[in-house]
């Protein structure tokens, strides 16, 4: 499972057809504004023909020009440019560009990743993906915990065989205190609970004789 910064359509693609592996992970959603009106035509509104470089916009018009070229990145893309005077014409010019002069115009990426983005974009809007990438924040809430309570980032000895007997022993005590959690859930006094680290660097209290002599003197 990935977040948001490590899928993209290259990703999706090389990780599926070249390693076998599932990406489970958000996409980012599309930010153009035809997208986010609801009345607007966004670039999956078009439907594409990569063989034929053909693109037809949901009114019907047909590409003028399909240029391959590169992006910022260096990867490979397609610049589709639709017929000027007809795009002028359309009725439903208002919801595809907001150019004044300047005909709609796409860059696509290859096909097997734009194919690509468009599943995953259909896939993470399901209730189904939702449930299986929630079990990553328990994935990160383990990570952290360890981190916090057993110190998991350092090796406390030398050797490979070594640390791996440090990580079963960490897991071990990790959930051992799961397990006492939930065990005193409910049961014990929240003002009893183990104090926080600043509350640890106060002071101790004062008791026996250095207290009493401590009272009787400010008496």
């Amino acid at each position: 499972m990935f977040d948001a910064g490590y899928v993209d359509a290259e990703f999706l693609v090389t990780a599926q057809s070249q390693h076998e592996i599932e990406v489970v992970g958000p996409l980012s959603a599309n930010s153009g504004w035809q997208r986010r009106a609801a009345t607007g035509y966004g670039f999956e509104a078009c439907a594409l023909d990569w063989e034929a470089e053909t693109a037809r916009c949901p009114q019907g018009s047909h590409r003028v020009r399909w240029t391959p070229g590169h992006d910022v990145s260096g990867d490979p893309v397609g610049r589709i440019r639709f017929h000027g005077p007809t795009c002028r014409a359309c009725e439903g010019r208002s919801r595809c560009t907001a150019a004044k002069d300047q005909p709609r115009q796409l860059t696509g990426r290859p096909q097997a990743q734009h194919e690509a983005i468009q599943a995953a974009r259909q896939r993470q809007a399901t209730d189904e993906f939702k449930a299986q990438y929630a079990l990553r924040a328990g994935v990160e809430s383990s990570l952290s915990q360890g981190v916090r309570r057993v110190d998991r980032r350092r090796s406390r000895s030398i050797g490979l065989a070594r640390t791996q007997v440090q990580q079963i022993i960490n897991a071990t005590a990790m959930n051992l205190g799961r397990l006492a959690d939930w065990v005193r859930k409910g049961k014990v006094d929240p003002r009893k609970r183990r104090p926080g680290p600043w509350a640890r660097l106060a002071p101790p209290p004062k008791f026996g004789l250095a207290a009493r002599l401590s009272s009787a003197t400010a008496s």
